[in-house]
């Protein structure tokens, strides 16, 4: 009977299947999985388990582009791994996982994000959380340190503000570190979602030009920003002053904001209002692939990883970086050829923070993710992969 197992991508008949599973494991609404199955569903991003022709699992793999040290990298991130009821806790997920992994590598895509159910399931295969979130959710008037009336607020419909909101996106994330890189069709696809939540759009212009928007979702006594950008930090107090100015009586305020945000230095008087919200998690999903996609400082260096992956067998060696003129070449060495440079041990996840630039090479070091021979080879880590703010939004 186990002979009839396969993993397998899925084709145009299995949409059906897919989808049932879906509606089986996940609690989205209906209109929600009719949009997604209909508009955002790809059968050549979706792998499954089968008994013969029965689904029992499911994962896709969502092609993004992110900004990571400079440069473009493609990524894919994994939705909807589900498992049917009946065949759970035969290891179906963990197959899943790796097959995702095998085809983002042949597809040349380094890096792996996901939103977890839980973290704890995904620490043992490698993923970490690299994106954060300040949640905060508050009353309107503790916003009143840092509002201030400035430019005009309009709202417009959301299809038609695409191209400004594109813009003043664009110039919001690109300071950040791992923020996606917003095709017109990916944009479309956001706002067709948050349309079917009742979302709105507010603008704010100055001289007529769009400095700014904030996309008002309405839940049960709150109001959910589901996501705002500013040009400006002008255009940031404008919007919390329209935010402050407009909010229904009895209703609390949902603010997503990117980890590094200065707002929670500026609140009035609570002092509870703010957590930091474990977001997103990565993980590099092909050690050579990812190192030398990435730009690096102008030197001429050279550094061996040892790296430690349990996981995914193919990380599981040592590579020596060769770095020069800004760019990285990354090959496999045994233990009877490495050459005389800085040896570093890292684990995947660690690798996988720094890169990122969530975590610094100090920091990984005292958590025991990380092992130097010297104070020499952690500042030429400190170096290549400085410490980063980053952010992401997106929730598939």
């Amino acid at each position: 009977m186990a002979d009839t197992i396969l993993c397998r991508p899925a084709t145009a008949k299995d949409l059906q299947q897919v989808q049932a599973l879906w509606q089986q494991c996940f609690d989205d609404t209906p209109s929600f999985v009719q949009w997604y199955f209909s508009r955002y569903y790809r059968a050549e991003h979706t792998l499954g388990i089968f008994d013969d022709a029965a689904l029992l699992a499911s994962a896709q793999m969502i092609p993004y582009t992110i900004g990571v040290r400079d440069s473009q990298l493609d990524c894919a991130y994994i939705v909807g791994v589900d498992t049917a009821p009946q065949a759970r806790h035969k290891g179906y997920a963990k197959k899943l996982l790796l097959a995702c992994l095998e085809e983002q590598r042949r597809r040349k895509q380094p890096i792996s994000l996901l939103m977890p159910f839980e973290g704890q399931f995904y620490y043992r295969y490698g993923w970490s959380f690299c994106y954060f979130h300040q949640r905060l959710l508050l009353q309107p008037q503790e916003l009143r340190c840092v509002a201030r009336e400035w430019g005009t607020i309009k709202q417009i419909d959301l299809f038609e503000a695409q191209a400004q909101l594109a813009d003043i996106y664009a110039r919001f994330a690109a300071p950040y570190h791992g923020a996606v890189i917003r095709t017109a069709q990916q944009w479309r696809l956001l706002l067709e979602d948050a349309a079917l939540e009742n979302t709105q759009c507010f603008l704010l212009e100055k001289d007529g030009a769009a400095q700014g928007y904030c996309l008002w979702t309405p839940l049960k006594g709150k109001i959910f920003i589901r996501e705002m950008a500013w040009i400006q930090e002008q255009a940031k107090a404008g919007l919390l002053w329209f935010l402050q100015d407009v909010m229904p009586e009895q209703h609390q305020l949902w603010l997503e904001l990117p980890q590094d945000d200065a707002l929670v230095y500026q609140l009035a008087a609570v002092k509870d209002a703010v957590r930091l919200y474990p977001f997103l998690m990565a993980r590099i999903v092909d050690v050579a692939q990812c190192l030398e996609q990435l730009s690096y400082p102008m030197l001429q260096a050279q550094l061996i990883l040892s790296v430690s992956d349990c996981f995914a067998s193919w990380n599981h060696h040592s590579f020596l970086l060769c770095l020069d003129g800004g760019t990285a070449k990354v090959q496999i060495v045994e233990a009877e050829n490495m050459p005389e440079v800085h040896h570093v041990a890292i684990t995947i996840e660690g690798l996988s923070q720094l890169v990122m630039g969530t975590r610094s090479a100090g920091q990984l070091q005292r958590q025991d993710l990380l092992q130097v021979e010297n104070d020499s080879a952690l500042q030429l880590l400190e170096q290549l992969w400085p410490l980063k703010s980053t952010y992401i939004n997106e929730y598939y």
